[in-house]
């Protein structure tokens, strides 16, 4: 008792409970100003969360302080210490000022690191559908726990996360947000502000767990307006019933918000069914090798596929993934013609299986525009996969792409729009369409969506890509150089800065960016782009033909798109090219 006595009139003799007082009242009074400012701001509420941390975390610092020091007329002193003798001297000594310094060090590091993610959350926030009303049968699955003993079986709960969205997608009613966003939302926010982010009115979220062949998957439907569960549901069965455990949840989910399915859909989750269970098993396997997105994984899933199908050539399924997996190769290892022969034979088995698979659909459409360079005959393609699967945000932006190439603005930012309304959070979409934005001259609307990715990851790509065309159009030059500069290391995206350096009226430091591609192999479409810019028609046709001739994907792009090449429309040659290849021409600027 004599030792709690003791530390109680110690903490009122060093005046702890004063410093611990006045901590408090302005602790309320600073958030209770943050209360009234952050809307004032744009910031949503939930935002005040990281000021109760920061005021939480420099409580301790503060007490520390008060406990050691004294601040007077004079600044800041020790406190006297009991037994000091009243006379010995006060200041501060080498030890003091290192610790002040810790103090001060850790509390700029927790003041700055929350009002980052205060301006991440605003980036974040003015990015997401705020104003488009939500469909009330909208919604958007977050990731599935991964509950397995086993860590060999993480790509069991990522392959069952996409298979039950790609289930639900399959319902017309039903418009379900991509993978992409789903997963990159901060589920620590809660689920109302997860269906504002998203812009949903419904929220799956659950769990997996698997063991030996024994499964169990538990889902919660929830209402992101009141936070209510709609329904819930634990299915235990063995993995053979896996597929017909993702059909009946389907049905399930769409019951509960009262959204009808439609006899097709119905057909489309009964084919779903006829899938084997050692050929799903493969499938998920080489979905989550493809996640990895690089060629390895591309080449690991379609081998994994290859063998599946061997043994069970009858899953439209897995044929279709074969088909998107030897289609990312078209850009990689794998000689061309031999990948392009590969993506078509898979995705046509896919459909003589299934007419009624929308990625089979998707991936067809992707080989006739890349691989043949048949822009008007991908069309059928484009849109079956849309008509199919309304919530296929990828369908939506190659779609946006294809329309792009025909230069029909109008409708091609309709589609790069809903493609981000599908997928919110997609930092690829929201770029691209930035760059939509551009190409149809509004120039303020494409920086101010390259700008809203640029506060949340400032080192993105595809956004300092937009951006800079944005500047550069506008004849900013210094603005676009400074920032095609920073994307300037990487091969795919250096003939920006030359393109800049060009118009800029620097063509010697364009030039010496293009002699650095000369000697590289497939670096045709960089040395198009630049030679373009610079106005050297002649080689210019030269690189575009070394498109044409290797069969580059990207030559789908060179009459209707990149606005360097589109800047020698009038030349015969590249009219002639255009005509054959039976490519809209595209004149820059736009008439």
């Amino acid at each position: 008792m004599t030792v709690v006595k003791g530390l109680f009139h110690e903490l009122r003799r060093r005046r702890v409970f004063r410093m611990t007082a006045v901590y408090i009242i302005a602790s309320w009074v600073i958030l209770q100003v943050a209360d009234l400012l952050f809307p004032a701001l744009g910031i949503e509420e939930i935002a005040l969360r990281y000021v109760w941390i920061t005021l939480v975390l420099g409580f301790p610092m503060a007490v520390l302080f008060s406990w050691r020091y004294d601040i007077g007329s004079g600044g800041i002193t020790r406190t006297v210490r009991v037994g000091d003798a009243v006379a010995e001297s006060l200041a501060l000594r080498k030890s003091d000022y290192f610790i002040l310094l810790v103090l001060l060090a850790i509390a700029v590091f927790t003041v700055s690191t929350m009002t980052q993610r205060v301006v991440e959350e605003k980036a974040a926030i003015d990015i997401a559908p705020q104003t488009r009303d939500i469909d009330p049968h909208s919604l958007a699955v977050l990731p599935l726990e991964n509950l397995s003993p086993e860590p060999a079986q993480a790509y069991f709960a990522t392959g069952m996360y996409d298979s039950l969205i790609s289930s639900l997608s399959r319902v017309h009613a039903l418009r379900v947000t991509s993978r992409t966003s789903a997963s990159r939302v901060d589920t620590a926010i809660g689920i109302p502000e997860i269906g504002r982010k998203l812009g949903v009115a419904n929220v799956i979220e659950g769990s997996v767990f698997r063991e030996g062949n024994r499964v169990r998957i538990s889902v919660k439907l929830i209402d992101t307006a009141s936070d209510q569960y709609l329904w819930t549901e634990t299915y235990e069965r063995d993995f053979d019933d896996v597929m017909a455990i993702q059909a009946s949840m389907a049905r399930s989910v769409a019951r509960a918000i009262e959204a009808t399915l439609s006899v097709e859909d119905e057909q489309r989750l009964a084919r779903s069914l006829t899938i084997k269970p050692e050929t799903f098993e493969a499938y998920l396997r080489a979905m989550f090798s493809f996640r990895t997105e690089t060629q390895e994984g591309y080449m690991e899933g379609i081998e994994i596929l290859e063998e599946a199908l061997a043994n069970d050539p009858t899953s439209a399924l897995a044929h279709a993934a074969l088909g998107q997996g030897y289609s990312e190769l078209l850009h990689g290892a794998m000689p061309m013609a031999e990948a392009t022969r590969r993506a078509r034979a898979a995705t046509e088995k896919a459909l003589e299986l299934d007419p009624t698979l929308a990625e089979a659909h998707l991936a067809l459409g992707l080989y006739r525009l890349y691989g043949e360079i048949d822009w008007k005959g991908s069309e059928e393609n484009f849109r079956r996969a849309m008509e199919l699967n309304p919530s296929m945000a990828d369908a939506w932006y190659h779609w946006a792409w294809w329309l792009e190439i025909g230069g029909v603005d109008d409708e091609a930012i309709a589609a790069g729009e809903k493609a981000v309304e599908l997928s919110p959070l997609s930092s690829y979409y929201i770029s691209w369409l930035a760059d939509q934005y551009r190409d149809a001259g509004e120039y303020d609307k494409a920086i101010e969506l390259a700008e809203s990715v640029l506060d949340l990851d400032p080192d993105y790509p595809v956004a300092l890509y937009a951006r800079g065309n944005a500047y550069l159009e506008l004849e900013h030059f210094d603005e676009a150089i400074a920032t095609h500069e920073k994307i300037s290391q990487s091969p795919r995206w250096a003939p920006a800065l030359a393109h800049s350096y060009a118009w800029a009226g620097q063509p010697d430091k364009a030039l010496e960016i293009a002699q650095s591609y000369e000697h590289i192999p497939g670096n045709a479409l960089a040395l198009t782009e630049i030679y373009a810019a610079l106005g050297d028609a002649d080689k210019a046709v030269y690189w575009i033909k070394q498109l044409r001739d290797t069969g580059n994907p990207m030559y789908v792009g060179v009459f209707g798109w990149y606005t360097a090449t589109r800047s020698l429309h009038k030349d015969p040659r590249i009219q002639a090219m255009a005509q054959e290849a039976g490519l809209p021409l595209t004149p820059y600027p736009k008439d």
